[in-house]
């Protein structure tokens, strides 16, 4: 079964216009984020079947048996497109341990990026320039350059954010973002930026400083290339809990997978059009190929997808 789902929107402080021109949507709100496959309550995905609308974690829960029955009992990823319309605040997230220590919550956020898009700004805020973390209570619109590593990037660029990891996607960028099914952010600074109500907005540097491990971090771009017949596949990341892969369709391919391996796809289109086992698909389209299909996946087209799988 190939399974369609309609993003749940969110709203932003530093939303721009992309998303709200690519799904069409009337309103005058700052959408920064499209949760394009998200099972976390309230914040639901849509799974779109014949007739019938009903959210991804229910659709999930329901239907275990299209997941090749996955171990987690909700549903295991969430991803994203981001639109930076300006700098996101400097932040970094808890891991496993540390989100159930500080947050009573099963899991830390994991998270990747790829560049899908760059508008003036060519940056992204990744790491620490040094491991003194007690300047960081000393923050200021003067001295953050000083301490936050800067690094250039291009389209086409991935990264892997391991937990404990400073980042901050910055103005002009729209980003896809694979991650684990959580939202804990501990904000480091955010420019002297005030809320909807005039309010400084709500720092954590104590928890920040619990959870930051500098770690070093580059772009990755792809770690392999395969080709097959009409279809090229660039292996993008694989670590403990997410698979992630960039497959380029230029003709008419047969692929075979390791269906307990997969458990199940979900797909992104990034551009192009074509069709997959006969579904028609588009740009910006995120789909969910189940554990039934993916003994034999039929290509056609001249398309490029994002193609992400649990791994743990």
């Amino acid at each position: 079964m190939i399974l369609k789902l309609k993003p749940h929107f969110v709203e932003k402080i530093w939303g721009g216009e992309k998303i709200k021109e690519i799904f069409d949507l009337k309103t005058d709100k700052k959408i920064g984020e499209a949760w394009i496959a998200s099972g976390i309550k309230d914040n639901e995905a849509i799974v779109l079947k014949q007739n019938q609308k009903i959210d991804l974690n229910s659709f999930y829960k329901q239907n275990k048996k299209l997941f090749n029955n996955y171990k987690e009992e909700e549903f295991p990823l969430l991803i994203k497109f981001l639109d930076a319309n300006d700098d996101l605040s400097i932040q970094v997230h808890p891991n496993n341990k540390e989100a159930q220590q500080l947050e009573n919550y099963p899991y830390g956020k994991s998270e990747a990026w790829y560049i899908l898009d760059l508008k003036n700004n060519h940056e992204i805020i990744i790491g620490l320039k040094d491991n003194n973390l007690s300047q960081l209570k000393k923050i200021n619109k003067d001295n953050w350059e000083k301490i936050i590593n800067i690094k250039k990037v291009k389209i086409g660029n991935v990264f892997d954010i391991k937990p404990g990891t400073v980042h901050a996607i910055r103005k002009g960028t729209f980003v896809y973002e694979i991650q684990q099914p959580s939202d804990i952010t501990y904000r480091i600074y955010d420019y002297d930026r005030f809320d909807q109500d005039g309010k400084n907005r709500k720092l954590d540097l104590e928890k920040s400083i619990k959870v930051i491990k500098n770690n070093n971090l580059e772009n990755l771009n792809y770690k392999s290339e395969v080709n097959f017949l009409n279809l090229k596949i660039l292996q993008l990341i694989n670590n403990k809990i997410f698979n992630l892969q960039k497959w380029h369709i230029f003709g008419n391919s047969v692929i075979k997978l390791n269906k307990d391996e997969r458990n199940f796809l979900v797909v992104t289109i990034i551009k192009g059009k074509g069709k997959i086992n006969q579904i028609e698909v588009k740009p910006f389209q995120t789909f969910i190929i189940t554990y039934d299909e993916l003994e034999k996946i039929t290509l056609e087209g001249n398309f490029e997808m994002l193609v992400a799988n649990p791994t743990n």
